[in-house]
């Protein structure tokens, strides 16, 4: 059967959790199309898809293809009848994608037919059942996540993607969508934050925890723990953490963070340990080769409204360096072999799709450790970029100080 993943933001990131994610729950699929806002995949058994979005910080929703049409009549005539299955209220929703460049007249044309045919599928069923639709952002053609999930469109309704794909029509329907609010609770609703720190977000960290490839109930350290937010994601995907930071503050947030979260999540006996550190001395509070991952982000520096000058850049680097050799050292002590360590650095935006990366990744190698490549060469794409570093690169359309996410493993 063939699925479609809706991507997030940074596709690279999103296909590469996805692959570790099917690899991990032994899922045997092909790949049948790759855009910047979707992936296809051929999957020979069927899959929880609620229970695995949950899982997946990188996925807006996904949708399993119901036909393929060449045209609108033929689209509409099966959504008539998907629709004479639905049974009392019918809440209808519907996204309208083109995996290619199009005229954005041509576009416009098309989603506006669509949008007439759906209203007058309302007023076809008025006679027989009431019948609401929620219609697509004009600018996006799409609904967002937040509310297919509000309108409970995936359990009381439908959602229907109408996908624009080489002269043919892809028809596919809704069957599990990213819970976003449950995101920007554990974000902003938790009762420590503090953006002066460049907090990572959840999402991200759902994604890297899931890059570490590991087993549910194993151990993931996370030494520059800040806020806790790794923690947090770690715990309700079900792993064993632990926790340092070198600031006493800090892990006074950390704790009540999770206590908060063991509250709303009902999480009964979370298993966590937190503790003040440097880096360099963890493995006197840690036994040796009993961390199955490390997943973490130090400092990116300072945050900048415009990009520094060389000078500025490479005196950040060096100070980061610094911290980093002396916590890799000490990582080799407490992570088991062959293990993955997944982290963050800074990468400076020189301009569009160019950046000034952290120059002592060499060293980090020279100490036992090698960089995996996120992304399996058959899912590297123009669409799923990676850096010559074999990492990937997170980050806005405004920021000077991007994100570079690196999966060394332990030797």
């Amino acid at each position: 059967m063939k699925y479609i993943f809706h991507l997030g933001r940074i596709p690279s990131l999103s296909v590469a959790e996805l692959q570790k994610m099917l690899r991990k729950l032994e899922v045997k699929y092909s790949v049948k199309f790759i855009s910047k806002e979707m992936l296809t995949l051929d999957i020979e058994r069927e899959i929880n898809f609620k229970d695995l979005i949950k899982q997946l910080g990188g996925t807006k929703k996904i949708s399993q293809v119901i036909d393929v049409h060449s045209n609108l009549e033929e689209v509409f005539q099966n959504i008539l009848f998907l629709l004479d299955k639905l049974t009392g209220k019918k809440n209808i929703g519907y996204s309208f994608y083109f995996t290619e460049q199009h005229d954005n007249k041509e576009m416009r044309k098309i989603f506006d037919e669509i949008r007439k045919r759906f209203i007058d599928i309302k007023k076809f069923e008025a006679g027989k059942s009431s019948v609401r639709l929620i219609f697509p952002d004009n600018e996006t053609l799409e609904l967002n996540s937040a509310s297919i999930y509000k309108n409970k469109l995936t359990i009381r309704g439908i959602e229907l993607n109408i996908i624009m794909s080489n002269k043919k029509i892809l028809l596919s329907k809704t069957v599990a969508v990213q819970d976003v609010e449950s995101y920007s609770e554990r974000d902003y609703g938790r009762p420590k934050r503090d953006s002066r720190i460049g907090m990572i977000p959840p999402k991200l960290a759902q994604i890297m925890i899931n890059l570490a490839s590991i087993e549910k109930g194993k151990t993931i350290f996370d030494p520059f723990c800040g806020i806790g937010t790794i923690l947090q994601e770690a715990l309700l995907n079900d792993y064993r953490v632990v926790g340092s930071d070198a600031n006493d503050k800090q892990i006074d947030n950390t704790k009540e963070n999770l206590h908060w979260l063991s509250e709303k999540y009902d999480l009964t006996y979370p298993e966590y340990k937190i503790f003040q550190s440097d880096v360099g001395n963890i493995s006197r509070k840690i036994s040796p080769n009993s961390i199955d991952a490390i997943v973490t982000e130090s400092t990116l520096g300072p945050v900048y409204k415009k990009l520094p000058n060389l000078k500025e850049m490479k005196k950040n680097f060096s100070e980061l360096e610094k911290i980093y050799l002396k916590f890799f050292q000490a990582a080799k002590l407490v992570l088991r072999k062959k293990a993955n360590l997944v982290v963050t650095l800074p990468a400076y935006k020189i301009k569009e799709c160019q950046y000034m990366f952290a120059p002592f990744i060499d060293k980090l190698e020279k100490i036992g450790y090698s960089v995996n490549c996120p992304l399996d060469e058959g899912l590297i794409t123009k669409h799923t970029r990676i850096t010559s570093r074999n990492s990937i690169i997170y980050d806005r359309l405004d920021q000077k100080v991007a994100r570079e996410v690196i999966i060394f493993q332990n030797k």
